[in-house]
C-alpha cells in the first residue's frame, strides 16, 4: 500500500506558530488594557469624591476652584496615559504641542478617532475648559470631577456657547470637538457648528489638533476588549492658528459666515488626515 501523505497548513512553520499564538497574545493585550481602564475608573472616583470636594471646600473663588479642578485632573490623564504607554498598549507621538502652552485664550479645536482622546490632550494641559456632551458629563465615574473643573454641558447649546465665549474672552482656554462625538473608522464625522459660532462671537482664532491613531482602535461602539493586534500609534500634531479671516471673504450674516467657517475647518481636517493616509467622508 501507498502511504498517505500528511496534509500540511498553508504557511511556513513560523507563520503557523504565529497564527496559533496570535489570540493568546490579544487576550493579553485584552487583559492589559482592562487593568488600564480600571485605573482609570478607580482614579476617576477618588478625585470626584474625595480630592476635588476636599480642594473645593478650601477654595472659594468659584473660578480659581475650577482651574485648579482641572490641574489636578491633569495629573490623573498623565498617570492614566503612563499606564497605558508602560503596558505597551499605546505609543505616542507629539509635534508642535508646545502651541498648546501659549497665553489664552485658546480655542482648540481636535478631531476624535478614539475613546481617551480628552485623556491625551488633558494630558498636555495644564488648564481647560471642555464642551462635555451629556452622557460623558453623567458617567458615574467622573462626574463629580467633571462638575468640579467647570466642564460646559452641551444640553442647552445656546446656553453653552454662550459660556463657552465668556470665558474665552477671561482669557482661559477652550477644547471643543467639532464632531461633537467619535469620529468613523479611518474618515472624519459631521462638523457641528457650535465651535464656528464660538469663535466668531469671541473673534478668536482656532488652535487645530491633528489626532491619528493606526491601527484604529477605541472607536465608537467598539468594546474595550476588542484591542488591536499591536500597539496603538498616536500622532498628536498641533499646526499654526487658524484666523477666522482664512475662511471668511465678508460682509457674511452670522449664519453664512458659520456655515462658511465650519465647511473651512472640516476641509483643513480632512487635509491634513488625507495626508497621513485617513480620509474624510465628503459633507459638512
Amino acid at each position: 500500500m501507498r502511504a498517505s501523505k500528511s496534509v500540511e497548513m498553508p504557511g511556513t512553520a513560523n507563520e503557523q506558530r504565529t497564527r496559533a499564538l496570535f489570540p493568546l497574545s490579544r487576550r493579553w493585550r485584552a487583559l492589559r488594557t482592562g487593568l488600564a481602564y480600571l485605573a482609570y475608573g478607580a482614579g476617576g472616583v477618588v478625585l470626584s469624591t474625595l480630592i476635588l470636594p476636599l480642594q473645593r471646600h478650601f477654595t472659594r473663588d468659584g473660578a480659581r476652584a475650577e482651574m485648579r479642578a482641572q490641574r489636578i485632573i491633569r495629573h490623573g490623564y498623565r498617570f492614566f496615559i503612563w499606564i497605558m504607554a508602560s503596558l505597551g498598549l499605546i505609543h505616542v507621538r507629539r509635534i508642535g504641542c508646545e502651541r498648546l502652552q501659549a497665553p489664552g485664550p485658546l480655542l482648540i479645536v481636535a478631531n476624535h478617532p478614539s475613546l481617551i482622546d480628552s485623556a491625551l490632550l488633558g494630558a498636555l494641559l495644564p488648564e481647560v475648559d471642555c464642551i462635555a456632551n451629556t452622557g460623558w458629563a453623567d458617567n458615574p465615574f467622573i462626574r463629580g470631577a467633571a462638575a468640579a473643573a467647570g466642564y460646559i454641558r452641551n444640553d442647552d447649546g445656546g446656553a453653552a456657547v454662550d459660556e463657552a465665549v465668556r470665558r474665552l474672552r477671561a482669557g482661559r482656554r477652550l477644547l471643543v470637538f467639532p464632531e461633537g462625538t467619535r469620529s468613523p473608522e479611518r474618515s472624519l464625522g459631521s462638523f457641528q457648528r457650535g465651535a464656528a459660532h464660538i469663535a466668531l462671537r469671541a473673534n478668536c482664532p482656532f488652535t487645530p489638533v491633528v489626532i491619528t491613531v493606526e491601527p484604529p482602535s477605541l472607536m465608537k461602539g467598539q468594546k474595550w476588549y476588542d484591542v488591536p493586534e499591536r500597539t496603538m500609534e498616536i500622532q498628536i500634531e498641533v499646526p499654526s492658528p487658524l484666523h477666522l479671516k482664512t475662511f471668511l471673504i465678508g460682509n457674511e450674516t452670522v449664519s453664512l459666515a458659520a456655515r462658511r467657517v465650519t465647511a473651512g475647518l472640516r476641509e483643513f481636517f480632512q487635509k491634513r488626515l488625507e495626508e497621513r493616509g485617513t480620509s474624510g467622508s465628503p459633507g459638512n
